[in-house]
């Protein structure tokens, strides 16, 4: 049997992976609200992995909490590389986000930030976590406050960049939707 008449999907994998076609989904309705559920699981697993994060800092685990921050970005990697694979303009998705949306998920992943980069900080420049739980000490002090000063200017530059390219996308989905409504006028 040939496989030439197999359409190529793109994602089948991640799908496999994820469920997608499996009955357990059920109707469409069901479906939706199950892929609705694993998103908010999604989300708010980023939120206990940047908890757990600090958490570890604030004890004294220091830059052995770095996975648990990259940790929290592999949903935005998958997602955005799905949305590729799909030819969906994942970065112009996001930009249309609601404000209000955005404005939560800055401040509430900004708070974790400041957080960890002030638990790391502390923890570098007195030699001692803020609770201490026996997992060591850390002497050097002249990168704690390199650390601390490094992470609040790359957390502004971060934010400045993300402002940028949404309203980037924004100008350019704008600029589409008149393009569109002018082809439309003239039909």
């Amino acid at each position: 049997m040939s496989n030439t008449h197999k359409v190529h999907r793109p994602n089948a994998l991640a799908d496999r992976i994820a469920g997608i076609n499996d009955p357990s989904m059920g109707d469409e309705r069901e479906r939706d609200v199950i892929l609705r559920a694993y998103m908010f699981g999604s989300v708010l697993t980023i939120y206990v992995f940047l908890a757990l994060a600090v958490l570890f800092a604030v004890i004294g685990a220091g830059f052995w909490t770095l996975p648990l921050l990259l940790g929290s970005g592999v949903l935005s990697v998958a997602a955005a590389s799905y949305c590729k694979r799909e030819n969906v303009d994942f970065d112009l998705a996001t930009a249309l986000s609601s404000p209000r949306r955005l404005i939560i998920s800055y401040v509430t992943c900004g708070a974790f930030a400041i957080a960890w980069v002030f638990a790391i900080g502390f923890h570098q420049i007195t030699g001692h976590p803020l609770v201490p739980a026996g997992l060591g000490s850390i002497v050097d002090s002249a990168n704690g406050s390199s650390l601390v000063i490094g992470g609040i200017v790359g957390m502004v530059i971060a934010i400045a960049a993300m402002t940028i390219t949404r309203q980037r996308k924004l100008k350019q989905a704008r600029l589409q939707a008149a393009r569109a409504a002018e082809l439309e006028d003239e039909d």
